[in-house]
């Protein structure tokens, strides 16, 4: 609390620093949804980008909703590019790339120039950080190229800034490029930073400052220098609200305090946690927590262990309901956007039809006038007539076929709503058993009843369940985009013997607790052409249902048969098999109506997607009950090399 109240102290004494985020609520008051109140949140978020992320995130979803539902595209690609940024902070790099690769696109439809630079240095610094360095380079290249042109020189000194921060990193990931070199670099960082200064830009002027700083320090041309301007920025930084700036402060000051064994280490991480908790850049302190709770802990401090303990799950807890919750959103508002589409197609079309009956409507009085006028041309009126009520018996004829076009595409709609209830079904489903076991380790930690060794066994338990859900989760994504989108097969050599055991490492732990021993005699000179992603889904859905649905104590073999160019994989269990009214439909997809017998439906949708994954593949799959106990699955797939 006290720590808290000093932040809340200093703050108070930035206000002179944080009118311009006053300024803009108090516009906010005056407007509805409308164009400016959509750009009015993105400069909120944008503000509130390096203060406090939640918040940040607030007004993004705001701008991004009224910006879709008022159909201001410029506004939609700002509010995607800032939450691309969002979940770089939260350390999510999948829903980063899909935003920022949404928001390119849209600048490019718009031919926004402005927004498909920034959205390019950021993809740029994205990359940096993947270490996919030629990506970077080309994006940035790109960037810069672009900013010549338009002579913008906020965002030119931002790219600048951010080009001397590649080249810093690549110097410290001890990387070459052949697009950044020292001097440049430097060059760029001294150009942002006049820049900053005649701007009077107060963000870039503490960033910019703290590079330079670095330089100093790491260049060991002046290190008293350097750490002397690092901590005055650091303050500065706190006091003007800046808290991502004071971490990434307090980050390099620990680093250097540790790499040179020098005191007060310990204290700058520690603020460097308190900050990330006040502004909600939690994930990014994940690391750093975890090493403070190490250090009290071997040093039997238990308040202060207890402390970072508590604070280190209620990361991980929150760490893990943003990931779920923003790729729950992301398939929302992709299936929105669908929907969207799929609703201005409809209205175009009944425009037309619009359009038609005035053109038809107008013509019709045209010609009843024209026949008043001219009695003379009665004949020609007859025949005109005549062919008229042709055209509206073939225009009934084809509004009539049309209707039925849209009756059977309604149908369709409907099936593949209950088709999406059922995917939304399993994914919840499949979601919840991890959330259980948060919750479970999170009571135990509370009530103190578990040791070091039992409390890190745990934790291993649930990073191995967490990952094989995310794993699962990321192919039915991939799935349902090869659904809707398109797909292109492109096969690599596959060795399944070394798939199959890396997928039984995940269940590991559940073999272990029903003691089913596991015999695979697949020989590794097999390989098969497959996709690899969608060839280790079918292997984990396969061993999940097997050890699943296998008593206790019992036997599950894998093996492989070779006949001609193919080979199959056999999974053999010794469960209760399969009833045989389902056997009929196991991987199919079926609509169930009201009042129809649950025998009558499709298998889960796991193995449905198998199936889709094996027929895009060239494969087969099969399930088939044993004529003892149990049941066998298999999948077929070309070879690759025919073993010798």
């Amino acid at each position: 609390m006290i720590v808290l109240a000093g932040c809340i102290i200093r703050q108070n004494k930035a206000n002179a620093q944080v009118n311009i985020i006053h300024q803009l609520k108090s516009a906010v008051k005056g407007t509805t949804d409308s164009v400016q109140y959509v750009d009015l949140m993105n400069q909120l978020a944008g503000q509130y980008q390096h203060r406090q992320l939640d918040t940040c995130f607030f007004y993004l979803c705001r701008a991004r909703e009224v910006a879709q539902r008022i159909g201001y595209k410029s506004g939609e690609a700002a509010a995607y590019r800032g939450l691309g940024s969002y979940y770089t902070y939260r350390d999510n790099s999948y829903l980063s790339f899909r935003f920022y690769t949404d928001a390119l696109n849209l600048y490019k439809q718009l031919g926004d120039s402005t927004g498909i630079c920034q959205t390019s240095m950021h993809l740029g610094v994205y990359y940096q950080f993947e270490k996919q360095y030629q990506e970077a380079a080309t994006y940035m290249k790109r960037a810069m190229s672009m900013s010549t042109r338009l002579k913008n020189d906020t965002l030119l000194r931002t790219l600048l800034a951010n080009y001397y921060f590649i080249y810093a990193n690549d110097l410290r990931n001890h990387h070459s490029s052949d697009f950044v070199d020292r001097k440049q670099a430097y060059l760029a960082l001294t150009t942002a930073r006049r820049m900053a200064v005649k701007a009077a830009d107060e963000r870039l002027l503490i960033y910019t400052g703290m590079l330079q700083a670095q330089e100093l320090i790491y260049a060991e041309m002046d290190v008293t220098e350097g750490i002397a301007r690092l901590i005055s920025l650091i303050a500065e930084s706190e006091r003007k609200g800046y808290v991502y700036h004071a971490m990434y402060g307090y980050s390099h000051l620990a680093t250097y305090r540790i790499r040179n064994h020098l005191p007060d280490s310990l204290a700058a991480q520690r603020q460097m946690a308190r900050l990330a908790m006040i502004g909600g850049f939690r994930e990014l302190a994940l690391p750093v927590v975890s090493k403070l709770y190490t250090w009290y802990d071997a040093r039997h401090d238990e308040d202060s262990a207890h402390l970072y303990a508590n604070m280190m799950l209620d990361i991980v807890e929150k760490e893990e309901q943003s990931k779920t919750q923003g790729e729950l959103d992301y398939i929302d508002y992709y299936m929105q956007e669908k929907k969207l589409r799929a609703l201005q197609l409809q209205h175009d079309y009944q425009q037309q039809i619009l359009d038609k009956k005035a053109m038809e409507s107008r013509n019709r009085y045209a010609v009843i006038i024209f026949l008043s006028v001219m009695l003379i041309l009665i004949i020609l009126l007859l025949a005109d007539v005549n062919r008229s009520h042709r055209r509206s018996r073939q225009h009934a004829a084809r509004l009539g076929e049309k209707n039925r076009e849209i009756s059977e595409k309604n149908a369709l709609l409907r099936t593949q709503d209950d088709f999406k209830n059922k995917l939304i079904s399993l994914i919840a489903h499949d979601f919840r058993v991890p959330l259980h076991h948060i919750i479970d380790i999170t009571n135990l930690l509370k009530d103190h009843s578990l040791s070091y060794e039992e409390a890190t066994a745990l934790f291993r338990q649930l990073e191995t369940k967490s990952a094989h859900t995310l794993h699962i989760f990321d192919s039915i994504l991939r799935w349902i985009r090869s659904q809707l989108s398109g797909f292109v097969y492109t096969p690599v050599a596959c060795v399944p013997a070394t798939m199959v055991k890396d997928a039984l490492e995940i269940l590991r732990d559940n073999c272990i607790e029903k003691r089913i021993r596991v015999t695979v005699a697949i020989s590794e000179e097999v390989t098969v052409l497959a996709d690899q992603e969608m060839l280790q889904f079918v292997h984990r859905n396969l061993l999940h249902n097997a050890i699943k649905f296998s008593p206790a104590g019992s036997e599950l073999r894998i093996t492989s048969t070779i006949s001609g160019d193919h080979v199959t994989i056999a999974f053999i269990d010794e469960g209760r098999g399969i009833d045989p009214d389902m056997l009929l439909h196991l991987f199919e997809y079926r609509n169930r109506e009201k009042g129809s017998s649950k025998h009558k439906g499709g298998a889960g949708l796991a193995l449905i997607i198998c199936k889709d994954f094996m027929d895009k593949m060239g494969g087969v799959i099969r399930g088939v009950n044993n004529v003892g106990k149990g049941s066998t699955f298999t999948y077929t797939l070309p070879l690759v090399n025919k073993p010798s």
